[in-house]
């Protein structure tokens, strides 16, 4: 899959703040307890109104972790050509992601 510039962007700000957790144990147990206030003062500047962050410690290497993103609505996806031919049979089993919303909210923060 070739990520556009914007997805680019939402990775680097996961991984900043991955790399963060890692190094620093007291900005981990921070980032759990209060995540909205540490990213705050991570990032220097407010999150995006209206929006929670719920952080999760999966750093156990004995547990495969799984993440269920938000189910995107179909009825507000713009089909382009491709999408088309998926949900009218042209790739089985295949799944509409709308990832730029997926990413939304971390690119106005990265900005």
């Amino acid at each position: 899959m070739i990520l556009t510039e914007e997805q680019k962007k939402g990775q680097d700000v996961f991984f900043r703040i991955i790399t963060e957790a890692w190094e620093n144990d007291d900005f981990k147990e921070s980032l759990i307890a209060n995540p909205e206030e540490t990213l705050e003062k991570f990032f220097g500047r407010s999150l995006p109104a209206g929006k929670k962050i719920m952080v999760a410690d999966q750093s156990n290497p004995e547990y495969i972790y799984i993440n269920i993103p938000v189910k995107p609505q179909i009825k507000d996806v713009e089909l382009d050509e491709k999408k088309l031919d998926t949900v009218s049979g042209g790739s089985k089993g295949s799944v509409i992601t709308d990832y730029e919303s997926l990413y939304d909210s971390l690119r106005r923060m990265h900005k």
